[in-house]
């Protein structure tokens, strides 16, 4: 018989933003607090939050003092600029003796080891570290804990807590995200004001209309109002067991904004029932008139969310009654007109570091549109790692043989694309794919996120293209990632053109998106589904989503593609497409590798329009840049194409960085 273990003790985290708060925490039975200084963080939208380094300083001793742990977010997602200023305010947290350092730039983590560094590095939310394989690079590269995709299931910990060496966080209460982690732009790319830079404008709580994409038409719904992704609150005290039993180690609690007479009781409920469970583990009731005292202060009314499996509709506040604040409304999306064509919007690079003529790449969704995209002059195609419903048909391993064919004889190469997320339930198929792609001659894989790369250079010696959704936004990022096959890196998606025009640098190759469906939002949770039957995938559903085309319609009449791919997940797009044909000269010199059209939602017949016009720019613009103006008889074939409205998107409008 195997020998009895006491319950592990876990952690009890809670969030700090103001030295009251930090004292109450504390008083309320927190056993770590997390916090942020006054910059490179998170949290900086308010001036009267966070803590000067003098503060940071006294509250290490402060910490220290009544034994609790202090852990400092240095997590924001940095440009090349920002990290330069980073290794003097590492040695400082070193030099306070903080326990650990959140982090979600890879930058950051390179930075750390050159700086040999001995505090602690944590892995934010916001690494979207929600498989095994990501978790093992994230080891390798000296990370000690893991802050775990808010996707994860209780069970999914359990086996992944089995597998890994790793310290897991999980947030157990609080404001909940309705996209992936660190997968939102649409805040980054519509004002400027970025998820993955802590100042999210939160578009995913305005209200919208379902509608069908195609008619127009809306499409009735069954649930109470028209906030569709108002994602309700975690709350994981009624489950403490639960938790506990999964291997977490901290239980973290969200709110660096909330002041202390919000977050003492809080802290207390949580510190209470701990202790209870711990004083009987094998005898543990919860208190649910307790719970009715607790259901007081709560902000939003609260779900467990995915800890138990894909929630649906029951993770929806759909009313918004329960929302203490809108932080933005739907706005018009910039659209250029005619007369836009002959004033360009995006600055001209200020210096020149290559006049090399980048290469035409071009992402498809479809055999058929990656065979309309080699013939019409690309010189790489990627294919999309999700089979989105409005394609023709799904991909299979068995389109790609002709595909390599036709990309030999044309002179490009052709790149396997993986998908954006890559659940514990997921990766076998993934790994599957890999195994049969590796046996043929593809010229390199699409990765997307820590876990496929990993699994990719473990499995294959092919080239690895890092795409938008690996957020890299420096060279420091881009650097750590050459040990791991990565030969060329996606500039971010959300940035604006000054700040993505100064990517390009002498780690790796940059590519640069300029025409496209520009993704805002990805998740688990499947929307149609949830407003029109109630149900998920796994309840099951009748596949409605399977049904028609849907938009969403915002309060100033744009509608948003919903993109549903194989496995349920929603993709949710910007209004616009991103549309740079009559830019393209601000991108000269500045040292792409390549420009990508990213279009797996084209139809074959759209890829060959798009991808020819932008090849004879390209080519002109390159042959005699002096010389070069843009015919307005390129747009104009452009706007023949059933897409658009055509805008300049993020390189507008997207995050800005200061000087």
């Amino acid at each position: 018989m195997s020998k009895m273990h006491e319950p592990p003790r876990v952690e009890l985290l809670a969030p700090v933003g103001k030295w009251d708060v930090l004292e109450t925490v504390i008083r309320a039975g927190a056993d770590a607090v997390y916090l942020g200084g006054k910059k490179f963080n998170m949290r900086l939208h308010r001036k009267d939050f966070n803590l000067t380094d003098e503060e940071l300083q006294e509250a290490a001793i402060y910490c220290h003092e009544k034994g609790v742990k202090i852990y400092v977010t240095v997590n924001n997602l940095l440009t090349g600029k920002e990290t330069a200023e980073l290794p003097g305010y590492l040695s400082f947290l070193e030099e306070i003796a903080v326990d650990g350092i959140i982090v979600q730039d890879l930058g950051v983590v390179k930075l750390a080891k050159e700086m040999g560094l001995t505090v602690p590095l944590h892995s934010s939310v916001m690494m979207n570290a929600h498989n095994l394989e990501g978790l093992q690079l994230l080891e390798e590269l000296g990370i000690t804990r893991v802050i775990l995709g808010r996707e994860l299931t209780l069970d999914d910990i359990k086996l992944i807590h089995s597998k890994t060496s790793l310290e897991l966080e999980y947030f157990t209460h609080g404001d909940m995200c309705f996209a992936q982690s660190s997968q939102c732009y649409h805040s980054g790319m519509l004002f400027g004001k970025s998820s993955n830079r802590g100042r999210c404008m939160k578009p995913c709580r305005w209200a919208f209309e379902l509608v069908d994409r195609q008619t127009d038409e809306v499409i009735p719904v069954q649930v109470p109002g028209p906030y569709f992704m108002a994602v309700k609150d975690i709350s994981l005290l009624p489950f403490l067991p639960e938790v506990i039993g999964s291997g977490i180690c901290s239980l973290k609690i969200e709110g660096r904004m909330r002041l202390a007479e919000h977050l003492e009781p809080l802290v207390g409920f949580y510190r209470r029932k701990l202790d209870k469970f711990y004083e009987n583990p094998a005898g543990y009731t919860f208190d649910w008139k307790e719970y009715e005292k607790f259901q007081e202060i709560r902000v939003r009314d609260l779900s467990p969310l995915y800890s138990f499996g894909n929630p649906g509709a029951a993770s929806v506040g759909y009313t918004g009654e329960r929302e203490p604040r809108f932080f933005s409304q739907a706005v018009k999306e910039p659209v250029i007109t005619t007369e836009d064509l002959t004033h360009s919007p995006l600055p001209s690079p200020s210096y020149v570091k290559n006049t090399d003529k980048p290469f035409l790449s071009v992402k498809v969704g479809s055999k058929t549109a990656a065979l309309a995209a080699l013939e019409s002059g690309a010189d790489l195609v990627y294919t999309s790692g999700e089979s989105f419903i409005s394609q023709d048909k799904p991909w299979e391993i068995s389109d790609f043989p002709e595909l390599l064919d036709r990309a030999r004889e044309s002179g490009s190469q052709f790149v396997a694309g993986l998908p954006r997320i890559v659940m514990p339930w997921e990766m076998d198929r993934t790994l599957y794919f890999l195994e049969r792609i590796k046996e043929m001659d593809v010229d390199g894989i699409l990765v997307t996120n820590l876990g496929t790369v990993y699994a990719a250079a473990k499995l294959t010696d092919l080239p690895l293209y890092a795409d938008y959704s690996c957020n890299i936004a420096n060279q420091q990022a881009a650097g750590l990632l050459k040990d791991y096959q990565v030969v060329q890196v996606t500039a971010p998606l959300e940035f604006c053109c000054e700040d993505v025009l100064a990517m390009p640098g002498q780690e790796l190759p940059v590519e640069a998106v300029v025409h496209g469906s520009l993704p805002s939002m990805i998740s688990d949770h499947c929307l149609p589904a949830a407003v029109l039957e109630g149900t998920t995938k796994h309840q099951p559903c009748s596949g409605v989503c399977r049904t028609r085309l849907y938009g969403l319609k915002d309060t100033v009449g744009q509608v948003h593609t919903l993109e549903v791919d194989h496995t349920c997940r929603n993709h949710i797009y910007m209004a616009n497409e991103l549309a740079l044909l009559p830019y393209l000269i601000s991108f000269y010199g500045a040292g792409f590798a390549g420009l990508r059209l990213e279009i797996p939602l084209y139809k074959a017949a759209e890829v060959k329009t798009v991808t020819r016009l932008y090849r004879q720019e390209i080519d002109h613009l390159w042959a005699d840049p002096a010389d070069y103006t843009f015919p307005e008889s390129s747009w104009q074939q452009l706007l023949q194409i059933n897409k658009g409205p055509f805008g300049t998107g993020p390189y507008t409008t997207g995050v800005k960085v200061k000087d």
